[in-house]
């Protein structure tokens, strides 16, 4: 899997950048730039838990929040690249 830095793409042009053999690859089947971390660029380890979270998840975030926390901050900011594969 090919890894390119953020500050390399045009974001304006990014599909310029995609490698020959995806060129073909219906827009469907990409992964589009910023489409998976939408509306996680404000998330810090100080943001509430969405009231549709399960009930046990709420319960260890009130008890273990310096656990849950972090480990929810890394899950929903996962892109911090762009990977060809």
């Amino acid at each position: 899997m090919a890894h390119i830095k953020k500050d390399d793409i045009n974001r304006e042009d990014w599909m310029s950048c995609l490698p020959e053999k995806l060129w073909d690859v219906p827009l469907t089947r990409l992964s589009i730039p910023g489409s998976h971390d939408a509306m996680s660029y404000c998330l810090d380890l100080t943001s509430p838990l969405l009231r549709s979270e399960s009930d046990t998840l709420r319960l260890l975030d009130g008890v273990f929040c310096c656990f849950t926390r972090p480990a929810i901050h890394r899950w929903a900011t996962t892109q911090a690249g762009i990977y060809f594969t």
